[in-house]
C-alpha cells in the first residue's frame, strides 16, 4: 500500500441542467450561464413542482432500453460512459476487473419506487412482482451502471456522501487501479414534494432541486501513464467532518462555519498546500442562509487571505443536484480553473444531515 500515490482524473462526465456532454456544460460555467427552472416532468398539472431540469433530455435515448430505463439508473450509465469514453476506458467488450464504482445518491431510484408503490396500491399485491421490487432498491442504479459498463471491480453505494473520498482512498492504497466516481438524481414527483416539504419546514429559502449525473475517472498517474492516458487534473488531498443538524437541510443552524472550517483544514493539510496556495473556492452552499456559515469557515481558514479568493457558486447555476451535488461543483471548478489559468482550488460538499467534504483540487499543466 503506498498512501503518497499521486492520484489523477483521465475522464469526466456530466449530464445537468447546463450541459449534457463536458463541452457544454464547461461553456456554460465559463460563461457564468444560469439554468432555467421548469415544471417537473411527470407532476400535477394543479402542483406544478419546479426543478432544475436536465438541459438535454433526449441524451438519455440512447442508454435507455426495456426495464432498464429505469430514469437514475439510465443518467447515470450515460454520464459515467462519458467519463470512460474521455479517459479511453471501453466500455464495450471483455470486462473491465480493475476498474472499481463509487456512486452517490440522496433519492435513489425514486421514480421506480413511486411507480411500484402505485401499481401495488390500485392492483393490489399480484401487482408486487419481484422483478420489478429489484429497480426500487437504492443500490439498483450504480449495480446497473456496472453491469451496462462492464465494471467488475470494487462497488460502492453511497446515500448522501461525497464519492470521492472514498475513491481516492481505494486508489492511493491500492485496492483499485481506477475507479469511476461521482453520483446522480432523478427524481420522482412524490420525493420532490417532500423535499418541498422540508424546505418549508427549514424557515429559510432554500436552493431547487436539480436532475444530474456527475462522473469522473480517477487513476494513479502512473497507471494513466502506463496506458496512455491524459491526466487532466489531480485530486492533492480530502478533509471531511460532522455535525449531525436537527434539519435535514443544513446549515443555518452552523453560522460560525465550525464543520465547514474542520474538513477545509483537514483537506489542506492532507495535501500539503498552505491557504496562500489556494485561489478558488467552489461553495456547497446554494443559498444565502447556508452560506454565511460557510463564509465564516473561509474567513476563520484563510484570515486576511479571503478577500483575494475567487468564490464559485455552482449551486446558484445549475440548483442542488443532492448526490451529483459533489461532482457538479467539482467539474464545474475544473472548467473554471482551466479558462482562467489558475491552479489549485478547493472544492466544498455537504450532505443533508451533517456530513461536509472538502477536496484539494489542481490542474495540471495541458
Amino acid at each position: 500500500m503506498n498512501a503518497n500515490r499521486r492520484v489523477v482524473i483521465t475522464g469526466r462526465g456530466v449530464l445537468s441542467p447546463l450541459g449534457c456532454d463536458w463541452p457544454s456544460f464547461a461553456a456554460a460555467v465559463r460563461a457564468g450561464d444560469a439554468a432555467s427552472a421548469g415544471p417537473l416532468p411527470g407532476a400535477l398539472l394543479d402542483d406544478p413542482i419546479l426543478c432544475y431540469c436536465l438541459s438535454n433530455p433526449e441524451a438519455l435515448a440512447p442508454f435507455a432500453s426495456g426495464r432498464e430505463a429505469e430514469p437514475l439508473s439510465t443518467l447515470a450509465i450515460a454520464a459515467a460512459k462519458e467519463a470512460m469514453d474521455e479517459a479511453g476506458i471501453a466500455s464495450e467488450g471483455s470486462p473491465l476487473d480493475d476498474v472499481g464504482l463509487v456512486m452517490n445518491t440522496v433519492f435513489g431510484p425514486s421514480a421506480a419506487v413511486e411507480e411500484y408503490l402505485e401499481q401495488l396500491w390500485f392492483r393490489g399485491p399480484r401487482a408486487g412482482r419481484p422483478s420489478r421490487f429489484v429497480d426500487t432498491v437504492l443500490n439498483m442504479p450504480a449495480s446497473r451502471a456496472g453491469i451496462a459498463l462492464r465494471l467488475r471491480g470494487s462497488t460502492a453505494v453511497l446515500g448522501g456522501s461525497s464519492p470521492f473520498e472514498l475513491a481516492l482512498d481505494w486508489v492511493r492504497f491500492g485496492r483499485e487501479h481506477t475507479v469511476v466516481a461521482g453520483g446522480g438524481e432523478y427524481q420522482s414527483p412524490k420525493s420532490m414534494r417532500y423535499y418541498r416539504a422540508l424546505a418549508a419546514g427549514s424557515g429559510a429559502e432554500r436552493a431547487l432541486l436539480a436532475q444530474a449525473a456527475a462522473f469522473i475517472v480517477l487513476e494513479t498517474r502512473d497507471h494513466a501513464e502506463e496506458r496512455g492516458a491524459t491526466p487532466l487534473a489531480e485530486l492533492l488531498g480530502v478533509g471531511a467532518a460532522s455535525e449531525p443538524q436537527e434539519i435535514s437541510l443544513p446549515w443555518s443552524d452552523d453560522e460560525e462555519g465550525c464543520v465547514f472550517a474542520c474538513a477545509m483544514r483537514n483537506a489542506l493539510a492532507e495535501a500539503a498546500v498552505a491557504p496562500e496556495g489556494v485561489s478558488s473556492v467552489a461553495l456547497a452552499a446554494g443559498d444565502d442562509a447556508a452560506e454565511a456559515g460557510e463564509l465564516a469557515a473561509l474567513r476563520a481558514v484563510f484570515g486576511a487571505r479571503f478577500d483575494s479568493l475567487t468564490l464559485l457558486r455552482p449551486k446558484r447555476l445549475m440548483g442542488e443536484g443532492l448526490g451529483a451535488a459533489a461532482g457538479l461543483s467539482l467539474l464545474a471548478t475544473l472548467a473554471w480553473l482551466e479558462a482562467n489559468g489558475e491552479t489549485v482550488a478547493l472544492v466544498n460538499a455537504f450532505e443533508s444531515g451533517g456530513a461536509v467534504t472538502s477536496l484539494v483540487l489542481r490542474v495540471l499543466p495541458s
